[in-house]
């Protein structure tokens, strides 16, 4: 990334500062991001605000209860407006419908294991559907698992739990699936189609249409259950395999991504998922999982997402009240966890890979050298904030406290501030770089004094105000991507607070929650000074994260950063909205001459990049294709080929694309701070307020609530509970009561 002009103009103490060096500032990124829309950049998008807690119960907005004269918790008032937040979205009955529609849609793999993806495509066809799984190189794994776990400790249904099941076996999945203890991937595919058909009541597995026989069988009890569960009246096909969809799917549903990336098959070994960023590796033959499909360069932006999943099945194994399935799920799934972090400690602080330009059983850092062959400046897996440092420790086999040793931190970035930040002294960087406790932040300062961090001589946010009045727009070219990529950072102290939750490690979780309240001010900060100016809608979802982070955390948020959950609201009705899916249609045909225009458009879009990745892609594709594209109309159809091979038939698309699922993200704020989101009338469910069985509550109801209500009536089951007027069983008629049923309003099942 360059400027137009060779230097910018600050304001008052900010000096004159040449491109070449602010240009540096661009190397924050660690390029990835959990769950985040991937660009050709890998850069992500606005980021998740999904990390949730595993054990213990938050008092009032950061408070953890105070201790009663028994010695005992006492629990944080009752809020209603919290419990009206809660029910609305999250009461019993929405999550079931959510919790249906993300079986369906959201989860790959397998009838009992399943890991989230952030893309696909659907056909339908009455009761008959079709999904085709990615590719999607950043995914919220762990953070749907937290999601789910904490629903599941609210509402302890069996369609929570074995969605629970599916997920923490997905995890198992996830670490077996590379043949590799201990790696982990992008996205996880067993390399076959998979049909789920509740209508026949069977499941069936095929790679290139013959049966496959399975590396690990699932309980047929499980499997049974799952399918009568999630599948009854319908018929889903999975094709998860891409050696399938990339070569027949693709071609005329991606016509651009296709010809300048898929097209050039590097089977058996690999697929290209993204020429910047992860290619689908495929487990050799031979191994259990030999002919699946993982996304390599696995990036340290992903792991604090995935280190949740792993938080949660801690949480899991050890919960009395869980299903003894969910616990034995549970139980393995922690065992792949601490296998994932031990790798990480064996390896110095490096998320490890297999690459494109070695043997299979050679690992790797991810991200040292990319797809397209040409070395970064950055390690993708070098941890490089020691809140992911001490997050990788945790999630080991020893664990982390705070009387654990120095931990070593591999990342470059301050090798990058180095000479940007701390003014004439530099940026001081000892070697080797450890990260010594949960304040440290970087070149010297810590979380809670960032803003003394000095951009050549003057405060950080000092230096962003005067760039913003100056010439808005340039403090986020500078800083967004450092921005973008800082929210992970601070999932993983939200994560390191939960763990010493679960490990009921009351000085690290002290210590934790401490250093999370600052980390979240300096998010908020970078919001403001970004954002305030060019994208105040921005700005805003920057400051509901950071509130969604506090909450999680236990401590005070501003309400109105939490926009009414309008966000979360929003995620879970997308959700939902799937299970209302219509018939879809054949797309409309290209012709060549779009076919053609739209793919040399896609490679003017490459643009220049200063690694020479985009002239490496740009020669590969006119080495193998010349001027005419890898697809062509062919009557009322497409064909296709790949580099080197011969034009064949391909499907005609028709499918509707998804993606962007996050469940249940916000849910885990009822278990650590039910001031803020409490889920007390959620878990009674919209059935108890519809008093006249209609399947909604409706002004019906609420007629005859107000006929039944007499406040101070004193209610039991001789007076069937006031005539159902008593909605919380509370023993009287009150106020709590009219606001239960004024927040049920317009809920169905």
């Amino acid at each position: 990334m360059s400027f137009s002009t060779s230097r910018l103009w600050g304001r008052s103490g900010v000096r004159w500062v040449t491109a070449a060096a602010l240009t540096g500032l661009v190397g924050f990124s660690a390029c990835g991001g959990s769950g985040k829309g991937s660009t050709e950049d890998d850069s992500g998008g606005a980021g998740n605000a999904g990390a949730a807690g595993v054990a213990g119960t938050s008092g009032s907005a950061g408070t953890s209860g105070s201790a009663g004269s028994d010695g005992g918790i006492v629990p944080p008032p009752f809020n209603p407006e919290a419990a009206r937040r809660g029910f609305s979205l999250f009461y019993k009955e929405r999550v079931n419908r959510a919790v249906l529609a993300y079986n369906r849609f959201g989860m790959f793999g397998d009838s009992v294991f399943a890991t989230t993806l952030g893309r696909a495509a659907v056909a339908r066809n009455g009761n008959d559907y079709e999904v085709i799984a990615g590719p999607a190189d950043n995914n919220l794994i762990g953070t749907s698992i937290f999601g789910v776990y904490h629903a599941y400790r609210i509402f302890r249904t069996r369609e929570l739990a074995l969605t629970l099941i599916r997920m923490f076996e997905g995890l198992v999945f996830f670490e077996e699936v590379t043949g590799h203890p201990g790696l982990t991937s992008r996205e996880v595919l067993p390399g076959w189609t998979r049909v789920m058909d509740g209508i026949g009541n069977t499941v069936t597995r095929t790679r290139a249409g013959s049966p496959v026989t399975h590396p690990s069988p699932p309980s047929a009890a499980l499997e049974a259950e799952i399918l009568s569960t999630f599948y009854s009246g319908v018929r889903f096909t999975y094709r998860e395999n891409p050696e399938d969809y990339f070569f027949n799917y693709l071609p005329g549903a991606d016509v651009v991504d296709y010809s300048i990336t898929h097209a050039h098959s590097e089977l058996p070994a690999y697929l290209r998922v993204s020429d910047c960023c992860s290619s689908f590796m495929r487990t050799p033959d031979g191994r259990k999982w030999g002919g699946a499909f993982w996304g390599n360069h696995n990036s340290r932006d992903n792991f604090p997402d995935l280190a949740l999943g792993i938080i949660a099945a801690l949480g899991a194994s050890e919960d009395a009240d869980a299903d003894a399935d969910v616990r034995d799920a549970a139980t393995r799934a922690l065992v792949a966890g601490r296998s994932m972090g031990d790798l990480i400690q064996q390896s110095g602080g490096n998320i490890m890979t297999v690459d494109e330009h070695n043997p299979y059983d050679t690992l790797v850092v991810s991200g040292e050298v990319r797809p397209h062959g040409v070395p970064e400046n950055e390690n993708l897996g070098a941890l490089a904030a020691c809140p992911d440092v001490f997050l990788a420790a945790a999630v080991s086999t020893d664990g982390y406290s705070l009387t654990s040793p120095g931990l070593p931190m591999p990342g470059t970035v301050e090798q990058v501030l180095s000479g940007l930040l701390g003014g004439a002294a530099g940026c001081p960087i000892p070697q080797p770089r450890l990260c010594m406790g949960l304040d440290d932040a970087y070149c010297g300062f810590g979380w809670s004094n960032f803003e003394e961090v000095r951009v050549f001589g003057t405060p950080i946010f000092e230096f962003i105000d005067g760039l913003e009045a100056d010439t808005p727009g340039t403090a986020e070219t500078l800083f967004g991507s450092f921005q973008n990529d800082y929210d992970d950072i601070v999932e993983a102290m939200v994560s390191l607070v939960h763990y010493a939750r679960a490990k009921n490690d009351d000085a690290l979780r002290t210590e934790a929650q401490t250093a999370l309240g600052h980390m979240s001010r300096v998010m908020r900060l970078f919001a403001d000074g970004l954002y305030s100016t060019t994208k105040p809608d921005r700005q805003a979802s920057q400051r509901y994260e950071a509130a969604v982070f506090d909450s999680l955390g236990g401590l005070p948020v501003d309400d109105a950063d939490l926009q009414d959950f309008t966000p979360e609201e929003e995620r879970i009705a997308r959700i939902e909205d799937l299970l209302q899916l219509a018939d879809t249609q054949p797309a409309s045909l290209l012709t060549d001459q779009q076919i053609l225009d739209r793919v040399e458009q896609g490679l003017v879009d490459l643009g220049a990049h200063a690694s020479g990745r985009s002239t490496i892609i740009r020669d590969r594709y006119r080495a193998a294709f010349g001027m005419e594209p890898p697809v062509r109309r062919a009557g009322m159809g497409y064909e296709a080929r790949r580099a080197g091979g011969p034009w064949v038939a391909v499907e005609t698309p028709r499918h509707t694309g998804i993606g962007g699922l996050a469940l249940l993200q916000a849910i885990a704020i009822c278990n650590t701070s039910p001031t803020v989101l409490d889920c007390t009338w959620a878990a009674l469910g919209c059935e108890r307020p519809d008093l006249d069985s209609s399947g909604a509550v409706d002004a019906t109801d609420q007629t005859a609530f107000d006929a039944a209500f007499e406040a101070g009536k004193s209610c039991d089951e001789n007076n069937a509970w006031c005539d159902g007027a008593d909605l919380d069983r509370s023993g009287a008629l009150d106020s709590d009561d009219s606001a239960f049923m004024a927040a049920a309003q317009g809920c169905f099942y």
